[in-house]
């Protein structure tokens, strides 16, 4: 399976993950430019977080089949957005975010192949 990267949707700037640990990040799945479910945490590469105190929010409720229906409609309005969590200042997004081109590894690729979980990121 391949990673789903984003830009935040405040900075424009990449969400970084080496699918090992990541960026902490707030994640809104969008259905028609409303949230229906939310997240937050160190981005896993896969369009969720990794461990949380509440093991609930570490996986969307909705069928992983229908969040990449959503990701993957034409409509912006469907889909996940990210926001870094140092970016976040309570505004709640309504188009999802864009795709990253680095897939999340950094401007020089600098994660990529990088499998170390307590990598600062």
């Amino acid at each position: 399976m391949g990673c789903f990267s984003f830009l935040c949707k405040k900075c424009g700037n990449p969400i970084l993950s080496n699918s090992y640990t990541g960026q902490s990040v707030k994640l809104f799945l969008l259905k028609e430019g409303k949230t229906i479910e939310q997240m937050e945490g160190k981005y896993d590469s896969y369009g969720g977080v990794f461990g949380s105190e509440d093991e609930s929010k570490l996986k969307w409720k909705l069928p992983w089949n229908d969040v990449c229906d959503l990701m993957f409609n034409p409509n912006r309005s469907n889909g996940i957005a990210a926001i870094h969590a140092k970016c976040y200042h309570g505004e709640i997004p309504c188009e999802r975010s864009y795709d990253d081109p680095n897939q999340g590894w950094g401007e020089d690729m600098e994660l990529f192949n990088d499998a170390d979980p307590n990598r600062k990121i």
